[in-house]
């Protein structure tokens, strides 16, 4: 058998690189019990290594993405059945040829053929999680492993690994956590890995100051419960930075603490804003697409905008503030005020796309918070002198016509009177959020339980559907709901038969004429009821729905 001090020496070096279909095994796989960890991580596309900046951008427009992306890193194998029948002869020849080798350079015999089975069975590689460790006694099987991108990367948001970037191979969906990164990957995803940074820690504020208002969620308001709460973090002062075994201020408890605090670093809150304007863009359309009601759009835009000529200000003086990683301006570029990107105010989506959500929702939820959130409680409490014209402009209606660019967005908004729209609830003036990724979607009116699932469609979602549309849903040989007109044709007749369902209910109907469409009282407005009676309560201020629709209708309190 193998001495233990040849067989590390051995194994210094991780064996392969080896595709992961080829070496590892359907069991291979993240659980509860077991993690599938990956260092030095390279990211690779078209022979040039590239990062998450690059991989996570989606493509323009509704293009299917054939963009293949190939990684690499190094995998501990911490138990046996985690390689594939074929893995398992992969990986015993490199081993077996590099034992041969190193006997044949030190002149020493060397044994029979190593088997993993014997290497495992007499634990000189021991049965453990993939997280490397680093104690001088255990050997490890390390192998490089390499394969495509399967799906987006998720960082800070997976449920499981909430701190760790979660990274989907295209064998099995096989996932793995990601624990470093090569230094020119990495230097190539910092503005991915600030994102969601920044959004994971305004999440964690909002949380702790719930009472807060959404309008009073600006930019210094964070910056300042950021410096407050999270920037000196109490065991960060007793952390111990330097190894010194003759160190007499070592805690007893833990050699990694020190009794004497630390002054932290200073954070100024000018370092807090930078990040906020070097990614505001992204938060602007991230939270128009998700709502997550963590930010007022309103004036985050406005933050946004004077970020923008404060750091082309700044870049005059030679100073470097505000700008994405890899945006910076150079010495030698002129610093123009009226930059075709810059005031390019349009194309802020079409810059920053927004995975599995179409740009031109996004752009419409955008332009709807941008334009009607600066008066929104004045509007609520005056709207009868509205103009009919801004009125019908903010209509929605729920089918959208074939020659419509894109299927999300209607051709002409339905004409009606304001006595009509009144009438409408709230949630149906907007357009309606696409399906999630698992393709489910329920009614957004607070007391229907009306669900949409698109793998499984119910008797209720199929009626007065297109037959040829809902053979093609049901057998399933779609994979993106968002890249395929059909599936996204059918769910829209499907919210559009719903909807007309709760027009009947306030005694609205929709007359539809070709392309155009009108809304239509079909019976008199009982005495005594006040039209917002009939559509609940209103949304809560300070949401996106709420000050950007709410604004149409003649509220009585």
């Amino acid at each position: 058998m193998i001495a233990r001090r040849v067989l590390r020496e051995l194994l210094q070096r991780p064996l392969g690189p080896y595709h992961d279909k080829d070496v590892l095994s359907k069991e291979c796989r993240l659980s509860g019990q077991s993690k599938l960890v990956l260092y030095s991580f390279v990211l690779e596309h078209e022979g040039r290594v590239i990062g998450l900046d690059q991989s996570e951008t989606p493509l323009e427009g509704r293009r299917e993405d054939h963009r293949r992306f190939r990684f690499r890193g190094t995998l501990k194998i911490g138990d046996p059945d985690w390689l594939s029948d074929w893995g398992v002869k992969l990986v015993e020849a490199e081993l077996d040829l590099r034992w041969s080798e190193r006997a044949m350079r030190e002149g020493e015999r060397r044994g029979p053929p190593l088997t993993l089975k014997e290497l495992f069975g007499n634990k000189l590689l021991k049965c453990s999680g993939s997280a490397l460790r680093d104690r001088d006694d255990e050997c490890e099987l390390l192998l490089r492993i390499q394969g495509e991108r399967g799906l987006p990367a998720v960082f800070m948001r997976a449920s499981r690994v909430k701190d760790e970037l979660l990274w989907t191979s295209k064998d099995q969906l096989r996932q793995y956590e990601v624990h470093t990164m090569d230094v020119a990957t990495y230097s190539f995803s910092e503005n991915f890995l600030w994102r969601y940074r920044l959004l994971d820690l305004m999440e964690k504020i909002v949380e702790r100051y719930p009472y807060v208002p959404i309008e009073a969620r600006h930019p210094e308001w964070f910056a300042r419960k950021y410096i407050r709460d999270f920037a000196y973090p109490e065991k960060d002062k007793h952390r111990r930075i330097i190894y010194d075994s003759s160190d007499s201020d070592i805690s007893d408890t833990d050699e990694r603490r020190v009794r004497t605090p630390r002054q932290l670093l200073h954070v100024h809150k000018s370092e807090i804003l930078g990040l906020f304007a070097a990614h505001a863009e992204w938060l602007l359309t991230s939270e128009a697409a998700r709502r997550n009601n963590v930010l007022d759009l309103k004036v985050w835009y406005i933050f946004w905008k004077q970020a923008k000529k404060e750091r082309r200000e700044a870049a005059r003086n030679g100073v470097i503030w505000g700008w994405p990683v890899g945006q910076e301006p150079r010495a030698e570029d002129p610093i123009s005020s009226t930059s075709g990107e810059e005031d390019d105010e349009d194309n802020i989506v079409e810059r920053n796309p927004v995975i599995g959500k179409p740009t031109p929702l996004v752009q419409r939820k955008l332009e709807i918070a941008r334009k009607k959130r600066l008066n929104g409680r004045r509007r609520i409490e005056s709207s009868a002198s509205e103009s009919e014209s801004d009125v019908q402009g903010h209509a929605y209606a729920s089918d959208f016509s074939g020659d419509s660019e894109s299927p999300w967005e209607p051709d002409e908004s339905p004409a009606a009177d304001k006595e009509v729209l009144r009438l409408v609830p709230w949630q149906l003036t907007i357009p309606p959020d696409p399906p999630d990724a698992t393709g489910r979607w329920q009614c957004p009116l607070p007391t229907c339980q009306y669900k949409i699932d698109l793998r499984r469609l119910t008797e209720e979602n199929r009626r007065d559907v297109d037959d040829a549309i809902i053979r093609y849903i049901m057998r399933k040989e779609w994979q993106n709901v968002y890249m395929d007109d059909t599936v996204i044709r059918g769910f829209l007749q499907m919210v559009r038969n719903h909807n007309d369902g709760h027009f009947t209910e306030v005694g609205v109907k929709v007359v539809r004429e070709g392309n155009r469409e009108r809304l239509e009282r079909i019976r008199p407005r009982q005495e005594g009821v006040e039209p917002h009676s009939l559509r609940g309560r209103l949304p809560p201020k300070g949401s996106l729905r709420g000050e950007s629709t709410a604004t149409m209708f003649h509220v009585i309190e």
